[in-house]
């Protein structure tokens, strides 16, 4: 016996294998998102990416250079960053905590972590590390003006020297992806 659900045009006979394909489908249906209800909506995206790298031996936090910026469009939107900077850590010495990354929003520090990289040693010269860490946040802005999120990174301590995109590879680039959440 045939089943017809709702009216697609869908039935039993059509699915008796288990599986559905393109042609059991009615082409004329349609999901409504609005319809959706619970679910995060992804308004827009914005991403870039960056290859020019840096250093500095700082143990204030510097900007990397690693920066995107969003117009969200309503005040109740949520802002999930996503951050993977190329980075590198060096140091005569034996800590295996090189450098510190965050992220900001415009001069203010939105979240940071210790990153130790992947580290290994020298030898007698001491260690270094790089790595591509990836780094998340979710922001509530509560505006809708151009809100800009920028990774920094620093050293932990004197005598380390924190590279961002080093080398010229072509693999030493970093990303930023900021993602609106219908709030």
């Amino acid at each position: 016996m045939a089943i017809t659900i709702s009216g697609s045009g869908i039935t039993s006979a059509n699915i008796a294998d288990g599986t559905i394909v393109n042609a059991d489908i009615n082409p004329s249906a349609a999901i409504d998102g609005s319809k959706l209800t619970g679910v995060g909506k992804v308004l827009q995206v914005v991403s870039a990416n960056y290859v020019v790298g840096g250093s500095t031996s700082s143990t204030s936090f510097v900007s990397t250079g690693l920066t995107a910026t969003i117009t969200p469009s309503s005040t109740s939107s949520k802002i999930i960053i996503l951050a993977s900077p190329t980075v590198y850590g060096d140091r005569s010495g034996t800590t295996n905590n090189l450098i510190k990354l965050a992220i900001y929003k415009g001069a203010s520090i939105l979240a940071d972590s210790e990153t130790g990289v992947r580290t290994y040693d020298r030898g007698s010269s001491g260690i270094q590390g790089w790595g591509k860490p990836a780094m998340n946040y979710e922001d509530s802005p509560s505006t809708t003006s151009a809100t800009t999120y920028t990774v920094y990174g620093k050293a932990t301590e004197s005598g380390i020297t924190f590279a961002w995109n080093p080398g010229d590879d072509g693999g030493s680039h970093s990303n930023i992806i900021l993602m609106e959440i219908a709030g």
